[in-house]
């Protein structure tokens, strides 16, 4: 399992200096504007926003742990399960991979768009600490592929401690670029970008052949 974080850590560091950038940094710099405003420290309203958002991803972590628990209640039940998230998972990155409307169908959600969305917009013109540690939280419902394939592997591991440490692991890993998402983006040309958001998907694909390798001898 080491060897599992230290992927699942690249994985989810490698994509925040590409694909991040496009589903979250157009938000972080729409705030970055408001929160000018704020008369509070900027890096501590930074924090707060991004620690908020980790925070949502741990939840996830939890309810979809204790999901991937419930499920596995036989060993043909279990091999179900793995087989199932390890084609999600191939088709995952081959949406991450070629774009288009396959990831278009899995990052579009209603559930965002009526109850999530429009929280966003009213809270970004909201100037206080609260409004960005509720906004921060909210963030980590906005729907993305990445995120996608940890909640897929936090239903994998059948614990609920581990399910939150993956989706901590990975909001941790998002941290550093997203935290210096002006400097980086400056820094870091888009060919570096596509490359680091390539390998991060293959990584993923890889992953998906192997849950469905041990789903599948699992069910025989």
């Amino acid at each position: 399992m080491n060897l599992d974080f230290i992927a699942l850590a690249s994985i989810a560091f490698l994509s925040s200096l590409g694909h991040c950038y496009g589903m979250c940094g157009g938000l972080i710099l729409a705030y970055t504007q408001f929160s000018k405003q704020i008369k509070l420290p900027f890096f501590l309203l930074i924090l707060s926003y991004h620690f908020s958002r980790i925070f949502a991803y741990v939840c996830l972590g939890i309810l979809f742990g204790i999901f991937g628990n419930l499920i596995s209640f036989s060993e043909f039940a279990k091999g179900i399960m793995f087989f199932v998230i390890g084609i999600f998972m191939i088709i995952l990155a081959f949406a991450l991979i070629f774009k288009g409307k396959l990831l278009s169908f899995f990052e579009n959600s209603i559930f965002f768009d009526f109850f999530i969305k429009n929280n966003i917009l009213k809270l970004m013109k909201q100037k206080s600490l609260k409004s960005t540690i509720i906004l921060g939280f909210l963030n980590g419902f906005v729907p993305c592929g990445l995120v996608y394939f940890y909640i897929a592997f936090s239903m994998s591991v059948q614990d609920i401690y581990l399910a939150a440490l993956i989706m901590l692991v990975f909001g941790l890993s998002t941290l550093p670029a997203l935290v210096f998402f002006a400097y980086f983006s400056k820094v870091l040309n888009d060919k570096f970008q596509k490359i680091a958001s390539l390998i991060s998907y293959i990584l993923i694909f890889g992953y998906g052949l192997y849950f469905s390798y041990i789903g599948f001898t699992f069910t025989r």
